[in-house]
């Protein structure tokens, strides 16, 4: 090659070889903390969810040492609640953000997140009740108690031994219709006879057709499994005269419902985690209760730091750690070897002005 070629390509490649180093050293700088991406609806329909979502975050955050706080960065991620953003946005806090792991918020988005978490080799918990979050997956985690367990445990500590005749009411988005899919099976397997069956949309807040017919068929007890607005159901209930015991699940755990049923739900029972100390601490420090899976976002960051404190902090290191079963905020966690976990369940009550494990 002629000389007055070489030298110019010589420098070239010098130079090319200086900016590669240089990045790559920026690159580690900033690869010494482990990223977290973590998507929420922080706009949109449902941001209060989102943002009370966050502050479960922050309150965990708060409960870090100095030194683990400076080995880890959290980015967050706003999907507005809509599944086909939450896959772009979970793109790009990998490629972009070049986070080591993800959380991500509702089932829609956790199953949307799912399959690019499993694309691109990076351990994610899901905070949903699908069983499709993590169902055939390697690096996804489900923390939330899925529809059949869910459904049993509303049988056995809600209903067994005291009701026969029941009425359902429930909204058709996909937690709320996978609950409701599970008790259909299971009551009259346990010799219940369900008396009604209303479907409601998941944007409705009139609810006085479906309580009527309800009220008319004279059921034992209402198991109401309707999100966000079951607090609108409580009122218009008692405002209707269905003076018959309304039972739920983690849907009657929103405070902002609670307060829109001006009654309507004060001492009712429903099933949910055992995680009354979170909630007393998260009002403590915000002033305000938390939101629907609020401790599991807790549980799942402090996972996920436990993991990053290991020596070995790769992603299949991260997933082995994950697979086991432990104790956080939710109450106890029993690991079912399939990238799930049944979260034991208690029986719980809104008084009025705070809520109370009945047994």
């Amino acid at each position: 090659m002629n000389k007055k070629i070489l030298w110019p390509v010589i420098i070239v490649a010098v130079v090319i070889l200086i900016a590669a180093g240089i990045s790559g050293n920026s690159n580690k700088a900033k690869d010494g903390k482990f990223k977290i991406g973590v998507i929420l609806p922080l706009s949109g329909p449902v941001s209060a969810l989102g943002e009370a979502a966050k502050d479960s975050i922050n309150l965990a955050l708060s409960t870090l040492s100095p030194a683990d706080k400076k080995n880890i960065e959290i980015v967050y991620g706003d999907d507005q609640f809509d599944p086909k953003q939450t896959v772009s946005v979970a793109q790009k806090l990998i490629d972009t953000d070049s986070v080591k792991a993800l959380i991500v918020y509702s089932s829609p988005s956790s199953v949307a997140a799912s399959y690019i978490a499993e694309k691109n080799s990076i351990p994610m918990i899901g905070l949903g009740n699908s069983t499709e979050i993590n169902t055939g997956k390697q690096w996804v985690m489900r923390y939330m108690l899925g529809p059949l367990e869910q459904a049993q445990a509303i049988e056995s500590l809600l209903l067994k031994g005291k009701f026969t005749k029941v009425a359902l009411v429930w909204n058709q988005s996909d937690g709320p219709k996978s609950v409701h899919d599970q008790l259909v099976k299971i009551l009259p397997e346990q010799g219940y006879t369900i008396v009604a069956d209303e479907s409601v949309t998941k944007a409705e807040n009139d609810f006085k057709t479906s309580i009527l017919k309800i009220k008319a068929v004279k059921p034992e007890v209402v198991v109401a499994y309707i999100s966000p607005q079951i607090g609108v159901f409580g009122k218009q209930a008692k405002d209707l005269g269905l003076n018959v015991p309304i039972v739920s699940g983690p849907p009657m755990e929103q405070v902002s419902q609670l307060t829109v049923a001006q009654g309507g739900l004060d001492n009712q029972l429903f099933v949910g985690n055992d995680n009354v100390a979170f909630t007393d601490a998260f009002y403590a420090k915000f002033n305000m209760y938390p939101s629907i899976a609020g401790d599991y976002a807790y549980d799942a960051l402090i996972q996920f730091i436990q993991a990053a404190n290991q020596t070995d902090k790769s992603g299949t290191a991260i997933m082995q750690s994950l697979r086991k079963s432990f104790t956080g905020v939710s109450g106890e966690y029993i690991y079912n070897n399939d990238g799930s976990f049944n979260v034991k369940q208690v029986v719980k009550k809104w008084d009025g002005s705070k809520f109370v494990v009945v047994r």
